[in-house]
């Protein structure tokens, strides 16, 4: 019996977990009904308007997942703020590093901070809030 009520914990998160997903995959499965329908209806009107090639041929646009490990204006601060800790010029390498310590990510979030850190690198060098030195691998930022 008391394996039982062990267990009623369990039972009722995976539960909850499946009522989850199933309605996660009925949703997606209306979306890309109604997409799948968009997509026909714009293929009538390719025809139509006498589009010389397939419309299957046209390639697909990857679609861009936005990882939210920042708030709006957080990252920028960040970034300002480790090069104000270190006193020096760094690397975008070396600020990477430090932004991943200080949120406490691990290292697998590296491959999606690093593009994000340069973007905004570029955007505060921009607006003259850091400047650049170096160029390819030697590049160093300093605030401004």
């Amino acid at each position: 019996m008391e394996n039982e009520n062990g267990n009623r914990y369990a039972l009722s998160a995976l539960k909850d977990r499946r009522a989850t997903l199933s309605g996660q995959i009925y949703d997606l499965k209306k979306r890309l009904a109604v997409a799948q329908t968009q997509l026909d209806h714009i293929d009538a009107c390719l025809t139509i308007m006498e589009y010389p090639g397939d419309p299957a041929g046209i390639p697909m646009h990857r679609v861009r997942r936005r990882v939210k490990l920042f708030r709006q204006g957080e990252l920028n601060q960040l970034i300002r703020d480790a090069l104000r800790r270190a006193g020096k010029p760094l690397g975008t390498h070396a600020i990477v590093t430090a932004l991943l310590e200080a949120g406490g990510h691990g290292e697998s979030a590296r491959p999606a901070l690093t593009p994000r850190v340069r973007g905004n690198l570029a955007y505060l060098e921009k607006s003259r809030k850091v400047r650049k030195t170096g160029a390819g691998i030697a590049v160093v930022w300093a605030l401004a």
